[in-house]
């Protein structure tokens, strides 16, 4: 358990969602020029047949996108935690844009894999199946997704089609929510620190228990580590029971990631890409209802990746999962029906 509390976080990742009210700097819109750089970057590659994981730097050039991408790193690691890119053409076709958003990806980091099956792409979407039931992560169902972090430095989403309605993307700076919590309710700073239990809900691994902490500080530097939801479903399963300083601590920071004045709200657009770092920002995804017709869908796709240039005094002794989840199953391929007279 952290012994010492550490000072309030000065950075500019300790920001409100009302602080961006009139302030779109963390916009990037995309300029006709660098649309036609990302175009002219992905056609070769596409041409070639490659799938978008396996694509290489080297195969993804972009001579004047590249250096501003890696501004974008900046912003994203060191700054305030969180970018939106926006401005790809209709035009564009779904193989087109995923090569866009993978190519930007390799800029910003290494890949690694999402699940169990060593998906380097994730596709997030609706499968028909629910949490809380067993193997089940919230990505693959249309549930309410709480705030919470990814298992890497960076996590990338890009919206490939849009939800018939909700789906609202969620982003709240959890070294904000810190600092109001060191203010206002100094107490809770202990089990916070001390952590939760969470439930390895992988496929292809026992159903087990671990206990991470949400707030550590290395150095003084204040990093974040949630899975809301899982921790739900641990003390919803009866793996878990808190005594009232741990609920009222956990509680407390969910009123605060919801509170209107400190999350920022975006309804991601088909070709926008969100970026967040996970040691500063939480996401959260509101319930979402599909369109009848299952080419219309709502598809996100995710990144998860190793930052370039990472931020710093990361304590990954504690935060021991933020390399991806270990490729341990391969998808049994499905054979082709028998035309039967």
């Amino acid at each position: 358990m952290q012994t010492a509390t550490p000072a309030l976080v000065t950075e500019a990742n300790a920001w409100k969602g009302s602080d961006f009210a009139h302030d779109q700097s963390w916009i990037v819109d995309l300029d006709a020029c660098h649309v036609a750089e990302l175009e002219r970057a992905a056609a070769p590659c596409l041409a070639r047949g490659l799938r978008e994981i396996d694509i290489r730097p080297a195969d993804f050039p972009l001579p004047t996108l590249g250096s501003q991408v890696r501004t974008w790193a900046h912003d994203i690691n060191r700054g305030r935690g969180f970018l939106l890119v926006r401005g790809l053409p209709e035009r564009f076709s779904d193989a087109q844009i995923r090569a866009m958003f993978w190519g930007i990806g390799l800029y910003l980091g290494s890949p690694i894999s999402q699940n169990s099956y060593g998906d380097m792409l994730g596709e997030v979407l609706d499968e028909g199946v629910k949490m809380g039931s067993g193997k089940v992560r919230g990505y693959r169902t249309n549930q309410q997704l709480r705030f919470h972090t990814d298992r890497c430095d960076i996590v990338g989403l890009l919206c490939q089609r849009q939800a018939k309605s909700g789906g609202l993307s969620s982003i709240v700076s959890s070294t904000r929510i810190y600092n109001e919590i060191a203010q206002t309710h100094p107490e809770y700073l202990g089990p916070l620190f001390n952590g939760y239990i969470c439930l390895n809900v992988e496929e292809g691994g026992d159903l087990s228990t671990y206990r991470m902490p949400v707030f550590s500080a290395n150095n003084g530097v204040v990093s974040c580590r949630i899975l809301r939801n899982t921790i739900e479903s641990a003390r919803n399963m009866g793996y878990a029971k808190y005594n009232a300083l741990e609920t009222a601590a956990l509680d407390y920071m969910d009123t605060l990631a919801n509170r209107d004045d400190m999350r920022l709200d975006m309804m991601l657009k088909r070709g926008e890409m969100q970026f967040i770092n996970n040691y500063t920002t939480l996401h959260a995804r509101t319930e979402f209802e599909d369109f009848p017709d299952p080419a219309l869908k709502r598809h996100m796709v995710r990144l998860w990746l190793i930052a370039h240039n990472q931020r710093r005094s990361v304590d990954a002794h504690i935060f021991r999962d933020y390399s991806g989840v270990a490729h341990t199953l391969v998808r049994t391929p499905v054979a082709p029906s028998e035309n039967k007279l």
